[in-house]
Formats: C-alpha cells, sequence, structure tokens
C-alpha cells in the first residue's frame, strides 16, 4: 500500500491549501454576484414555500381533528343498539352539525350502501353503491375522498364503525370553509401584508380549492409542497400551492464581474497559500518519515510500524468481509426452508399448522386468493379453530391436543365439522405431534377425507398414492433441510476455528447447538412420515438421550432434576431412535406418576461372557441404568404401577434389548433399572488429523458445495468442486490424482451411488465418500465410506482419517 503512495507530503499540502484559497475567493465571487443581483424574487420564493408548508401542515392537522369529530359524532350514534331509531339519529346529527359548521353534512350509511340517518334530510334513504369511494373503502380503517372545487363538498371522509367491509359507514363532508379557515390561518401564522393566493390539487389532477394549477398564469411565482397525512390514511396525495405576482426588480440589477488588479490579487493570493503549505509540509513530514521508513536492527521492512498496521488492517478487513459471506449464505440457505414447506402443502394436500397451547394461538401459512403465499403466517384463537368442529368431536379434539403435549409422538383423530357451517358435512383427518424441541408447542397436520372411503376402493387407492406422495416430498423437503443445516454447521465450524473473543465463540456454540437440535428434528419428521421400520437400525446413544431428555424435562419432568451421565465416545446401538425415545418417555411418566423425585441416566459398555439371567446371549453390549430419587415426604401417586413398565418391557423384547428391573419405586426404595441394547462396531477413530488430501467434492447444490469446499480447505485440504456426476467424471477422465472423493448421494440424473460404482470401477485408487441423510443410503451403499448430514467439523475429521490410510498404503 505504502509503495503505491508516489506524491509528496509536501506537495499535498501545498494543493490542498492552494484548493482552499482558491475555494474562499471563489464563495467570495458568488456572494457578491448574488448579492448584486435581484434578492426579492428568491426571499419571495422562499415566503411562498414556507406559506404553501404552513398551510399543508394546517390541512393534516385540521384532517385529524376531523377524523376526531367523526368518532364522537360515531358515538352519539351507537349504530349497534336496535334502542335508537334512525329518525332519532339523524335529530342528533342535525343537532351535532350546528355546534360544527365547518362540516356540510354527515351521514351514517348501512354496509349495503343504504343512507340510514343524515343531518341532510334530503338524503334519507338514497343509496351510494355507485359511488366511486365505496370499493375502495370496503377494508380501510379510515377513508380520504376528494371530489373537486365546483362541488358543495369538495372533501368526504368515511369511517367504518366496526370491521372494515362488515360493518356501517359514517360519512363527514366538508364544506369550502374548510380551505378558505387554513388559508386566513397561514397568512397570520407568517405575518404576511399579502395573503397568497393557495390551490390544493387532489392526487388524480382535480382542483379541490383555489383557482388555476400553478404555472397556468403566466408571470406569478409559485411554490408546491405535498400533504403529509397521518397514520389514519396515510399521505392522500394532495399538492398545496402558494402563488403570488413577482416584485418589481431594482433597477442596476446585473452581474458583477471584479476588476483585473483584483483577480492578480486573488492569484497571488493563491500562490502565497500553496508556498505556505509546501513550507509546512516538509515540518509535519519528517516525523511521518522516520515513522515509516527508519532502519532499525532487522532491515526497513521489520522497523515499519505503518506497514505493520496496514497488514494487519488489511487481514482484518478480509477475516471480516469473509465471515460476513458465510453468514448471509447461511440466511439465504435458511430463507429456502419455508418455499420447500409452502410446496409439501400445495402438493400433499395437507395444511401444516403450529398450536401453543400456553397462549392459545393457533398459525398456519395460508395462500391468498390469487394463489401466492402470505409473507406472514396467519394467526387464530384456538377457541376459533376448535369450533370449526362438531361440538360432540370437541372434546376429542382436546384430549388429543392434550396427550401430543405429553409425547411427540403422532396423535390421529378424524373430526367433524359442524353441520351449521360453511364446510358442513365433512370430515378432517388431524394428526398432532409434540416438539422434541422442548418448547410445548404441538405441531399438527390436517386435510379432507373422502366420507366412507377404504383400502379397495379408487379412492383407498389414490389415498396410499397419496401417502407415497407425501412421503417422497417429505423426503424431499428433510434432504433440502438437511442441506441447509449443513451450510449452516460447515459456515460456523469454519468460524469457530478462528480466534474469537470469547463472546463471539459463545455465540457461536449456541448457534451449533440449534443446528444440532434441527437435525435431530428432521430425523423425527422422518419417523412421523415413514413409520419405525424405515428409520436407522443404529443410533448414538448419548445424542439420542441427550434430546429426549430435553423434552422429558420441559414437558412431562418438570421441576424434577434430571442428571445426564452418558458419556460421548460409546458404540452406536442396534436400535433405532424411536425405541430408545419411547422407552425413555414411559420410564419419566412411571417416575413422575409415583410422586419421585429426580431422574438419572447413565450408559456404559459391557462385554457379556455368557448369556444373561434373563435371556440374552453373550456378545456385546450397551447398560443403561435409569434411576429416581426417594419419594419426598407428601408426595402423591397418581397412577398405580405396571402400565408404562408394560409398554417399555414389550417394546424392548421386540427390539431385541434386555429389561431388568431392581426396583419399581412403589415402596420405601427408589426405582432402579437396567437397560440391555445390543452395541454395534465403533467407529474407527484416526491417530492424527489428515491434512493435504487432494479431494473430489461432488454436490448438485452450489451453496452446500460452496461452503463445504470452504470447510475442506480450513482443515488444509486442496479441493476441486464438480456440479454433477458427468461433471466428476470429465474431471476424473482429464486427472484422476485424487485421494478421496465426497458425493451427495441425491443428486439429480445420477446418483451419488451410482458415481460410486463408476469411480470403483474405473478409479481403484480413489476413497469414495458417500453424504446423505442418516438412515438414508440404501444396503449396496455400506461398502463405502458414508458422511452424514448434517455433519459437524469433527465428523468431516473422523471420515477424511478414515480415508487417510488409503494415501498412505498408495
Amino acid at each position: 500500500m505504502l509503495e503505491s503512495a508516489r506524491i509528496s507530503l509536501r506537495a499535498l499540502n501545498a494543493v490542498q491549501l492552494a484548493a482552499i484559497a482558491a475555494a474562499a475567493l471563489l464563495l467570495a465571487w458568488m456572494a457578491a454576484t448574488v448579492t448584486a443581483g435581484s434578492p426579492d424574487a428568491e426571499g419571495q420564493r422562499r415566503v411562498l414555500l414556507a406559506a404553501a408548508r404552513a398551510f399543508a401542515e394546517s390541512a393534516d392537522a385540521d384532517l385529524r381533528v376531523s377524523v376526531a369529530d367523526a368518532r364522537n359524532a360515531a358515538l352519539l350514534l351507537r349504530a349497534d343498539e336496535s334502542g335508537l331509531s334512525d329518525p332519532e339519529r339523524s335529530a342528533l346529527l342535525e343537532d351535532w352539525l350546528r355546534h360544527s359548521p365547518r362540516y356540510h353534512d354527515v351521514s351514517l350509511i348501512s354496509p349495503a350502501g343504504t343512507v340510514r340517518a343524515s343531518s341532510d334530510s334530503t338524503r334519507l334513504g338514497t343509496s351510494v353503491p355507485r359511488q366511486p369511494w365505496l370499493a375502495r373503502a370496503r377494508d380501510a380503517q379510515a377513508f380520504l375522498a376528494a371530489g373537486d372545487a365546483a362541488s358543495a363538498t369538495p372533501v368526504e371522509i368515511v369511517l367504518p364503525l366496526g370491521q372494515p367491509g362488515r360493518s356501517a359507514w359514517l360519512q363527514l363532508r366538508l364544506s369550502h370553509a374548510f380551505f378558505s379557515d387554513l388559508a386566513a390561518r397561514a397568512g397570520r401564522s407568517l405575518d404576511l401584508a399579502e395573503v397568497p393566493g393557495f390551490t390544493v390539487t387532489g392526487a388524480d389532477g382535480r382542483i379541490l380549492a383555489g383557482g388555476a394549477a400553478a404555472g397556468q398564469e403566466a408571470g406569478r411565482l409559485a411554490a408546491s409542497v405535498p400533504m403529509r397525512g397521518h397514520g389514519e390514511f396515510a399521505s392522500p396525495g394532495w399538492l398545496v400551492t402558494a402563488s403570488m405576482p413577482p416584485m418589481a426588480e431594482p433597477a442596476g440589477a446585473g452581474r458583477w464581474i471584479p476588476p483585473m488588479p483584483l483577480l492578480g490579487l486573488g492569484l497571488v493570493a493563491v500562490l502565497a497559500a500553496a508556498g505556505l503549505g509546501y513550507a509546512l509540509g516538509g515540518r509535519a513530514a519528517q516525523p511521518l518519515q522516520r515513522l515509516a521508513g527508519e532502519p532499525g536492527e532487522a532491515g526497513p521492512e521489520a522497523a515499519s510500524r505503518v506497514r505493520e498496521i496496514a497488514a494487519l488492517a488489511g487481514s482484518l478487513a478480509g477475516r471480516a468481509r469473509s465471515a460476513d459471506l458465510r453468514l448471509a449464505q447461511a440466511g439465504t440457505g435458511l430463507d429456502r426452508i419455508q418455499g420447500r414447506l409452502q410446496t409439501f402443502e400445495a402438493m400433499s394436500g395437507w395444511t401444516c399448522w403450529e398450536i401453543d397451547p400456553e397462549t392459545r394461538q393457533a398459525a398456519r401459512s395460508d395462500p391468498d386468493r390469487g394463489g401466492l403465499p402470505l409473507a406472514a403466517d396467519r394467526v387464530t384463537d384456538l377457541r376459533n379453530l376448535a369450533a370449526r368442529f362438531d361440538p360432540a368431536d370437541r372434546p376429542l379434539f382436546d384430549l388429543a391436543l392434550e396427550a401430543a403435549r405429553g409425547s411427540d409422538g403422532p396423535h390421529d383423530v378424524v373430526l367433524r365439522t359442524r353441520a351449521d357451517g360453511p364446510e358442513a358435512g365433512r370430515r378432517i383427518l388431524v394428526r398432532f405431534r409434540g416438539d422434541a424441541a422442548g418448547t410445548g408447542r404441538v405441531h399438527a397436520l390436517s386435510r379432507e377425507i373422502a366420507e366412507g372411503a377404504v383400502s379397495e376402493t379408487a379412492e383407498g387407492l389414490n389415498e396410499r398414492r397419496r401417502n407415497l406422495v407425501l412421503r417422497q416430498v417429505t423426503d424431499g423437503i428433510v434432504h433440502d433441510f438437511n442441506d441447509v443445516l449443513t451450510v449452516v454447521l460447515a459456515n460456523l465450524g469454519v468460524l469457530r476455528r478462528r480466534t474469537l473473543d470469547p463472546d463471539q465463540a459463545r455465540l457461536v456454540d449456541a448457534a451449533l447447538a440449534g443446528a444440532r437440535r434441527g437435525a435431530a428434528l428432521t430425523r423425527r419428521v422422518l419417523n412421523l412420515v415413514r413409520g419405525d421400520g424405515d428409520g436407522p437400525a443404529a443410533c448414538d446413544v448419548a445424542e439420542t438421550a441427550g434430546s429426549a431428555l430435553a423434552f422429558l424435562q420441559a414437558n412431562i419432568l418438570r421441576e424434577m432434576p434430571v442428571v445426564n451421565r452418558i458419556p460421548d465416545g460409546l458404540p452406536p446401538a442396534l436400535c433405532t431412535e424411536r425405541v430408545l425415545e419411547v422407552a425413555l418417555l414411559n420410564l419419566a411418566f412411571h417416575i413422575r406418576d409415583q410422586g419421585l423425585h429426580g431422574f438419572a441416566i447413565g450408559a456404559a459398555a459391557h462385554e457379556a461372557e455368557a448369556p444373561t439371567s434373563f435371556g440374552l446371549p453373550a456378545g456385546s453390549y450397551l447398560r443403561l441404568l435409569v434411576a429416581s430419587g426417594r419419594r419426598p415426604p407428601g408426595a402423591v401417586m397418581r397412577a398405580g404401577p405396571g402400565r408404562a413398565l408394560e409398554t417399555v418391557a414389550g417394546l424392548l423384547a421386540e427390539a431385541g434389548a434386555g429389561w431388568r428391573v431392581e426396583s419399581d419405586g412403589t415402596g420405601a426404595d427408589a426405582f432402579l433399572a437396567e437397560i440391555w441394547l445390543k452395541a454395534g462396531a465403533p467407529a474407527a477413530e484416526p491417530e492424527t488429523a489428515p491434512s493435504g488430501l487432494r479431494i473430489l467434492l461432488v454436490e448438485s447444490d452450489g451453496l452446500v458445495r460452496a461452503s463445504l469446499a470452504e470447510a475442506l480447505a480450513d482443515l488444509g485440504h486442496i479441493v476441486v468442486q464438480a456440479a454433477s456426476g458427468q461433471h466428476a467424471l470429465d474431471l476424473l477422465h482429464a486427472d484422476a490424482a485424487f485421494e478421496a472423493m465426497i458425493a451427495d448421494q441425491s443428486m439429480p440424473v445420477m446418483t451419488g451411488l451410482q458415481l460410486a460404482a463408476t469411480v470403483v470401477e474405473r478409479y481403484p485408487a480413489i476413497r469414495v465418500i458417500l453424504a446423505s441423510p442418516h438412515g438414508q443410503l440404501p444396503a449396496a451403499a455400506r461398502q463405502f465410506l458414508q458422511l452424514d448430514k448434517p455433519f459437524r467439523q469433527t465428523d468431516l475429521v473422523a471420515v477424511l482419517g478414515a480415508a487417510a490410510p488409503r494415501k498412505q498404503a498408495a
């Protein structure tokens, strides 16, 4: 940066002082020229502008007062009360108008457009549906209608007396005295000897008050100001113009030209300023020259503090731009989720609901009449939602909602709509599911089902096809959601490896924890649509139990202390996540119903050298201990033992796991039970973190590909990117010197597994890594390394560590 600065500091200072002197002389000449001209015309324009602004501000204030007067008149009418007749309301309006001479008349108009009451008896019973303001004021809180200067009422204010479009209106019509008072008030506020002429022009160009528009009368000076309006109806679009004839220009006015001696004196002053700046700049530049270029013991480069500061500033600016770019990419990816969910609703026929039982609010995304999605969700009261169904089915609605709050499993109910409602005769299938994140909210899917549809009928076949489409769409949404979480985790992982202050590190760690909770949510969505049979056959006990305990403490155990002593690094358990979650859910219900205090869980790997006493063969197991504290004095038992423990025993027996109860907690002892889960092979840990691998990254999503490439480069690897399977094969044909290839499974045209089969056949030295959501890869992909989406930085290091020995062997 310093090498590119070639201008002398003395010359720069001289040029600056000379420019300042020249600018001062130029301003003095311009001031003399303006003074020599006609100041009266400019002063007159400023007066006109102030007068127009005063008129506009007074008009805005008076309109606000008129709206308040209209609301006061509406209180007198009591339109919703039947004890007051329309003739009595007309008499009230006539009395009210006598005290408000600024208004021409006031009328009460029914929702159908008929004048029910009016201060003008000739308007009673007339209809106004054809007036242009009626259609535009149906959905407005307040409406301002403009006529023209020729009519008796140039301005009308229309206010709804209830919900816009469904209630009566109050029409208040202003007279011409409204504008004449404003003109006189503007003249008095500015203390003008001659009051200007004022013209008010509407948004459509019609003149509401005053004479001809400004500019149509030759020789008149004019100034215009728009009206601002206020919160009731924003800006009405009116333009206030003040005009008056110009004053006579004084004799002898003209442009002042300085004489030649004075010009020469100005040039001498500029040169003198330049010389003074050159002399002073040399003295000021000496300390800077010593700071930037004084040689030290290690040479000029090491002694220059300016170069060090410039290098540090450039580095910090580059990091800031990189961090902003990653956060912007993460935000862009999260915005795509809303579009995917709207596609899910449109293609599957389901409506998604989010219910908060605490606030009694239900929210849903609903398209408008034109088919376009709304920017915000529609929120309705839970009572209004339940009121759509038959009264006999409302207890079933409340029971299913309460059951969903107690567990995250799906609860399906079929509800009938009200017989007297707009949806009479319909049957609605509603599927409730609790929020596993522990927020207390309940998510629901609803759709209409045909009456009497069975599996053997054509409707039943269509239902099964719809479920298949729902499953496919859900898989696509989960894949896109996992891609978004991959972008978030990858960028946050790169930021976490940088040098951050404690506050920044805390925020990044919280964002990483939230993204991992989102990954657990995607697995729950798959379980909701697929069922238990399609879930992954192995699960991480520490991660699954940690997510389940957060939900249990927030919704079931409440104030009860929860202790988690499950260490990381355990082998995977050969059971589905749902089996472990439901087992822990029933144990939590049992401990709560027995009035016990506390919920604790621990786990450890265990090798059984002989068959166990409860029927399990010898082998590798994960042994889980679930315990509670003793029952505190005065605790109340809600239910007897048996149901929850029987459910756990049956569930674990179907999964091939072991179950033993040492103490059920019904007596004086606390609860204690063991769960034996079959253990899988532990994941191989790399001895050292690999670096310097040449990796071919194949990903069809550009945002995910860029984020993953950044994360790999941050780990010290060389990355070549490909946007499709064919693109990857073309790159390998040109240069196959790669140690590993990471390919996304869900790519269009050629999937990651198809690409992997081709690469293994043609280039066997390349280690293939398939990336996909957990449990989504087919059985044929087990021969390859797998990277579960979304993945953390440690997962990426581990899978690359497994691929590194292949490089050493080669």
